[in-house]
């Protein structure tokens, strides 16, 4: 599998990854748009990477700024993340919750916050409008669940603080989330109502067609292979030929290659999530879980595990896997996800690997101080980074945001918006602090 921080670019002309949602609507039942064959020589920007932050980057250059954007996929349109997730559209992004933000900025500054969720969610309610599936969402909110007993103090700590800024979540109790969650790691919960699931491959489809009729221009299969200058203008050489602009977007997050650009060289750590997806669960197994298709699920790990229960009965389990590309693969990783599942919901022990009908990875982008940026970490050049896996939402107002800075507009005074991603201290070690952190994280949940 592509490694970020081993391979010198992601491709060209990978398939998309066996995921289910592949599967179940392939690129001709998504209606993805189609794309261009030959590169042009100039354009007034250049986007590189067609995931959910490139394609409303473009989207909002092209249709609100009337530029001539280019968008380059190294693979296919959405080869990343942005159909490897599993679907969550959750009020946030990276690992920091509204206590984490009151201590850093104020309650003033998350308050608004909160308001900028808020537009992410308004964002992604137009690609759902968009969508003549409408994305598939199940709505029904999204459970924050207490896995063990001692995890109950804090999450309802983090309740407290949540209903100053969410007044429409609700707690859960030991008996109120055991009616709606059969597990033995269900002790407690938040309820958010705002969230929904979606299908990953039909977001990123709708927001293509839109870029595309908007005139973006879009090239698959053109990794960007080598970066220089020439006076104002950046040249990208590509497996396609070159292509020069006064501006760039870097919107490849996770999959972005190690040293693509060194003004961001080292800013980021990109981390493998895995993802098993069953058989069809029968009747009986569906009334033992008790989990309801319109519910999403996480639990309060600090390798977390979320699932959710499809539209046709599957089961959809995720969690972290393997540190490096390489080992992706291994049957070890989609073992240790099924026997998580297994160790959720006992009713499921009869559950085999051979129930397993999909398992796949992809790299999500954790940031050192666990929250993302949009800036321009160099003149004419502008990036998003570092959701921390919590990016289907936010990465729809990214998009946006970036298109904005990149034409000169101020940002809102937030977080976000205001430094650049920090480096991490001896990024070459970087592997080697996860998995020292993997092994304390696992230590501590025995």
């Amino acid at each position: 599998m592509y490694d970020p921080l081993v391979d010198d670019f992601p491709g060209p002309a990978q398939p998309h990854v066996r995921s289910y949602w592949q599967a179940q609507l392939g690129e001709q039942l998504a209606q993805l748009p189609p794309t261009q064959a030959a590169l042009p020589e100039h354009a007034d920007i250049v986007v590189i990477g067609a995931g959910y932050t490139g394609l409303n980057a473009a989207l909002e250059l092209a249709e609100r700024y009337q530029q001539q954007v280019v968008l380059l996929e190294a693979n296919k349109l959405g080869w990343g993340c942005s159909t490897r997730n599993a679907g969550f559209a959750m009020p946030g992004t990276g690992r920091l919750g509204y206590g984490d933000w009151e201590k850093r900025v104020g309650t003033d500054v998350t308050r608004a916050i909160k308001v900028e969720y808020e537009r992410a969610f308004e964002r992604l309610e137009r690609h759902v409008a968009a969508c003549p599936e409408g994305l598939q969402a199940q709505r029904g909110g999204y459970l924050k669940i207490a896995h063990s007993p001692q995890a109950i103090n804090g999450l309802r700590s983090s309740y407290e603080i949540l209903k100053r800024y969410e007044p429409a979540t609700k707690w859960l109790d030991a008996p109120g989330i055991q009616a709606r969650v059969h597990s033995p790691q269900a002790h407690a919960a938040i309820h958010y109502p705002q969230s929904f699931g979606l299908n990953p491959l039909l977001l990123l489809a709708s927001v293509a067609r839109q870029a595309a009729s908007a005139g973006v221009t879009i090239i698959e299969d053109a990794p960007v292979k080598k970066w220089d200058q020439v006076e104002q203008l950046q040249r990208l050489h590509t497996t396609k030929g070159r292509i020069c602009a006064p501006k760039v977007i870097i919107a490849t997050n996770g999959y972005t290659p190690n040293h693509l650009h060194p003004s961001i060289h080292g800013r980021s750590l990109p981390v493998l999530s895995s993802v098993i997806v069953t058989r069809p669960l029968s009747a009986d197994e569906k009334i033992a879980i008790g989990l309801q298709s319109t519910e999403l699920v996480m639990d309060t790990r600090t390798l977390k595990y979320y699932y959710r229960l499809l539209p046709d009965g599957r089961l959809l389990f995720g969690g972290r896997g393997a540190i490096r590309g390489k080992d992706a693969h291994h049957p070890r990783y989609a073992r240790h996800l099924l026997e998580a599942l297994q160790g959720t919901f006992p009713a499921l022990k009869q559950l085999s690997r051979e129930t397993v009908d999909y398992y796949w990875s992809g790299w999500v982008n954790v940031a050192l101080d666990n929250y993302p940026r949009i800036y321009s970490p160099a003149e004419g050049i502008f990036t998003s980074m570092g959701y921390c896996g919590a990016g289907v939402t936010f990465t729809q107002l990214a998009g946006q945001r970036l298109a904005e800075l990149a034409m000169g507009e101020a940002l809102p005074a937030l977080p976000f918006y205001q430094s650049a991603l920090p480096k991490f201290p001896l990024p070459h070690l970087r592997r080697l602090g996860q998995w020292g952190f993997y092994q304390l994280a696992r230590w501590r949940s025995l």
